[in-house]
């Protein structure tokens, strides 16, 4: 090693180690200022000047840290690189200080005047955007000066290398498995505020998590061995199932068993806590660990569309067009085109769908729901996701002997999710009615009978308009799951027909003897 490179590693290294002190040390002040029971015990003035000047010196770091990779991989970049690598940098740096300090002043220190509690809390909320916008600005400095497809992991052997697990015989670490590690840490510690915010307790879900966890990775991997038999596994070693480190996990069946353990053992643990309340206010933030997996796709350059024009994608990072050029499957796409990269699209809409579930569903419109409507809704999100995605994947990456095992357990999701909310609060009412107490959602004949004329008509449209396309069409030819107007038609028909069954509610009150109605709080 020569000693420029030998300058060039004390520079990357050192500023790297510099960043982790300031930090740390920043967490230790915070720390005491988030627990103090009066601000009055601390020289507030002091302590914003030590905040600062730690808060200044991670982010000069972290731009002398980003000098640092370019000098190591000798990256000769453009004045436009300069600027992205200046300006992502600092602004990424910036925004993670802005989250961790608003993040942890606003919700462990209550004696901050309400105006100012509110700032931290948009601070908070807006970081998290500045962060994604300036991290993927920093990427366009080194996206066209990098050797692609990127790294996948680490092997032992190679370092940084595409991992071939299956043929390799050195220990390695996946990006893929720290992407699912990392959603799953960072749902743990989400699942842990909310908790702390409702019942002022930390560590009450700790237990569960390392329970419904590991049982989702066996249910994923069992759903997976389940549904790819013929293909992979008939005739073979029967150890094979159990080789999980060679790829193959499907989320449908992991969600689902993970969530059911969890939900069990959260029981038993707690006896006196509604445990369906708990599961409405945690099962929506799966989706968000599921957005996290997903770019263990992207850098196994897995689980993608057809080919699409690089051109209609321009809107994206550097990185991320370049990556989506090559397929694990398929090899380099076309001159100008791209593998239409899905677990993108699949991360931001499982992202929509933690905000649908848990602010729509689980504040603005709670007093209509009952508890366990939202992990039903899940259900019904993630089944939807499943149906309408797996046709735009590549078939390479379909499961089943015909590629359509996950598509159609999507679809059975959807019908499920349905049905058993209609259960659900059918249960739920009779169980009142019976107990002499009154119904939870307060409504009038009126306003059942415009159900009731709202969901037959919602019902009859779904499947009148479904059937006549499943009839008149014909189905796909080269892929049984295409998006084919047989196929909507199918999707449409299924979820229709199981709609009816939402009517039982309003008739149930119609109907049955009722009680005088209290607005749910």
């Amino acid at each position: 090693m020569d000693n420029e490179m030998i300058l060039n590693a004390i520079i990357l290294y050192a500023s790297l180690a510099l960043m982790i002190g300031a930090f740390g040390y920043l967490i230790f002040r915070v720390r005491k200022i988030a627990k103090a029971p009066s601000l009055e015990i601390f020289d507030l003035k002091k302590e914003r000047n030590w905040i600062i000047g730690l808060s200044s010196t991670f982010i000069a770091f972290s731009l002398i840290f980003a000098i640092g990779i370019v000098l190591m991989m000798k990256f000769d970049l453009s004045g436009l690189e300069w600027f992205y690598l200046v300006l992502g940098s600092l602004g990424t740096s910036a925004s993670i200080m802005v989250f961790y300090l608003s993040f942890r002043l606003h919700y462990y220190q209550k004696n901050f005047s309400l105006k100012f509690d509110k700032i931290l809390y948009w601070s908070m909320l807006g970081s998290i955007v500045t962060f994604t916008a300036f991290f993927f600005i920093w990427t366009e400095a080194y996206a066209l000066h990098l050797d692609y497809p990127l790294a996948n992991g680490i092997s032992w052997a190679d370092g940084l290398a595409l991992v071939n697990i299956k043929s390799s015989h050195s220990p390695n670490i996946t990006w893929y498995a720290l992407c699912i590690v990392s959603g799953a840490l960072f749902v743990y510690f989400l699942s842990d505020h909310k908790m702390y915010k409702k019942y002022g307790k930390h560590g009450m879900v700790e237990s569960t998590f390392y329970v419904a966890f590991p049982a989702g990775i066996i249910g994923a991997r069992l759903g997976y061995v389940i549904g790819n038999w013929e293909l992979e596994f008939a005739g073979r070693d029967f150890l094979e199932v159990f080789k999980i480190w060679n790829g193959g996990l499907t989320i449908l069946s992991g969600g689902v068993i993970g969530i059911i353990v969890g939900v069990l053992w959260f029981k038993w643990r707690h006896k006196d806590i509604d445990v369906f309340d708990v599961a409405d206010l945690l099962v929506p933030t799966i989706l968000l660990a599921q957005a996290f997996g997903r770019w263990g796709n992207f850098f196994n350059a897995e689980v993608h569309g057809g080919e699409v024009s690089m051109a209609n994608w321009s809107f994206l990072p550097q990185v991320i067009l370049q990556q989506s050029r090559f397929s694990s499957a398929a090899g380099m796409a076309g001159e100008g085109l791209i593998w239409a990269p899905l677990f993108l699209v699949e991360g931001i809409v499982n992202v929509a769908g933690f905000f649908v579930l848990a602010y729509l569903f689980g504040q603005v419109l709670k007093k209509y729901t009952r508890p366990g409507d939202i992990v039903l809704g899940y259900v019904i999100w993630y089944g939807g996701t499943r149906t309408f995605m797996e046709p735009l994947r590549d078939s390479a990456f379909n499961m089943g002997t015909d590629g359509a095992w996950s598509w159609i357990w999507g679809i059975i999701f959807v019908g499920v999710g349905i049905l058993f909310i209609a259960v659900n609060h059918l249960v739920r009412m009779i169980i009142e009615r019976k107990k002499n107490l009154p119904y939870a959602i307060s409504f009038s004949k009126k306003s059942d009978y415009i159900n009731i004329g709202i969901i037959s008509f919602i019902s009859l449209a779904l499947t009148i308009t479904g059937a006549c396309l499943f009839a008149l069409f014909p189905p796909p030819t080269e892929s049984l799951i295409a998006l084919v107007p047989h196929n909507i038609g199918l999707i449409m028909l299924i979820i229709g027909a199981f709609s009816f069954a939402l009517l039982v509610l309003p008739l149930f009150r119609l109907f049955a003897k009722q009680k005088p109605a209290i607005q749910q709080s």
